[in-house]
């Protein structure tokens, strides 16, 4: 990662890292219907939370509507990639504005 980035922007290159690794894995293994769910969203035009919610919305559509054998590993990498979205655009919980002196 580029040094002095912001925390979020630091997490928007993270996301985009994994989705770049899930699309060539797909890609590789001929996976069309994860690749379907996957270019809905990606890539990122820009870190806008509307963006980044059409992600949430197709990595979150992907888990519920496609069987995936839970030991696989690129369903593990979709739920942590699912979880790093939702991460960011979740609001600061009041006790974050406490430690963070607001």
């Amino acid at each position: 990662m580029v040094p002095h980035l912001s925390e979020r922007e630091n997490s928007i290159e993270h996301i985009n890292a994994m989705c770049l690794h899930l699309f060539n894995l797909w890609c590789k293994t001929r996976s069309v219907v994860p690749l379907t769910y996957l270019l809905r969203a990606w890539p990122l035009m820009n870190s806008d939370p509307e963006t980044l919610g059409r992600l949430g919305t197709a990595l979150r559509d992907l888990r519920r509507q496609h069987v995936h054998n839970s030991n696989d590993a690129s369903f593990q990498e979709v739920c942590e990639l699912s979880d790093c979205v939702e991460e960011l655009l979740a609001p600061s919980s009041p006790s974050t504005w406490v430690m963070s002196g607001w």
